[in-house]
């Protein structure tokens, strides 16, 4: 049993008394069915309150139950119903024991009338109650799907794999350089921003830098160290493990030898390039 999963059933449970409370307190102050006239609100509100209180555990329970089988939508409502009509008689048989104790004179009533009037008042709310939970376990499902998807550029970056010219790390940001001479910090790992970008054209030249080919305008050597000039001003490193890698990918011309400022061209295509 996973935290999430603890979490998360603790969360609900707790979610669930939480509204069967706020139902209870309203019942128990409008008095329905006549109980208006039982006694003061006080007591319909603790009459309540155990009634719901121990329905929602109860029911709720019925209706996880159901929903686990992930039965066709027919099924699973027709279950859920049946489930609650026979739920109804030993809840109805507890709630009649509450009330005769609270109000002694409520003896004249039968077993009918007391299951009746359970039936239409837990009926409603345990349909609501399974359309409350349908829509937690489905917005739940979505937010796994979305955590299990590659995350996409547009998403994660703010543009197009083709408008991406370099991804920089800093600290635990990604700084997004774009075509069009602006930059962004979106938090994510490098790893997570190159998967966004999919098949765009490009290597990763640095432990904290990948580089569009496009992008590339020149490479400056400076001693044993290669750097890469790219078309929005600034330089990317090249580590020395990944200058075999960048070479074999033909950027860089090794016929040519550097020449006195210490640049050497590169056969990267131009901005437009794809």
């Amino acid at each position: 049993m996973s935290n999430a999963w603890q979490r998360d059933f603790l969360r609900d449970w707790a979610v669930d008394l939480a509204i069967a409370t706020v139902c209870a307190i309203f019942l128990g102050l409008i008095g329905p069915f006549g109980s208006y006239l039982n006694g003061p609100a006080w007591q319909r509100v603790a009459f309540q309150l155990a009634c719901f209180w121990s329905g929602i555990l109860l029911y709720g329970s019925l209706i996880r139950v159901v929903l686990r089988f992930q039965l066709r939508p027919w099924m699973t409502w027709t279950a859920i119903v049946l489930g609650a009509a026979i739920l109804t008689v030993p809840f109805q048989i507890w709630t009649a024991w509450i009330g005769v104790s609270i109000w002694p004179f409520l003896r004249r009533l039968g077993p009918l009338d007391w299951y009746v009037q359970g039936l239409i008042t837990a009926l409603p709310v345990v349909l609501g109650f399974t359309l409350l939970l349908q829509a937690r376990r489905h917005k739940r499902h979505q937010a796994k799907e979305a955590d299990d998807a590659p995350p996409t550029a547009f998403g994660l970056l703010g543009a197009p794999p083709f408008a991406v010219l370099c991804l920089q790390m800093e600290d635990h940001y990604v700084r997004v350089h774009h075509i069009a001479g602006h930059s962004r910090l979106v938090l994510a790992t490098l790893n997570q921003a190159m998967t966004a970008l999919g098949t765009a054209d490009g290597l990763q030249v640095h432990r904290s830098w990948w580089v569009a080919r496009k992008a590339v305008v020149r490479v400056v050597t400076e001693g044993r160290n290669l750097r890469l000039q790219l078309v929005n001003g600034i330089t990317a490193p090249v580590s020395r493990s990944a200058v075999a890698m960048v070479r074999e990918a033909g950027w860089l011309t090794t016929e040519t030898a550097p020449d006195n400022r210490g640049v050497e061209p590169a056969r990267a295509g131009p901005i437009g390039d794809t």
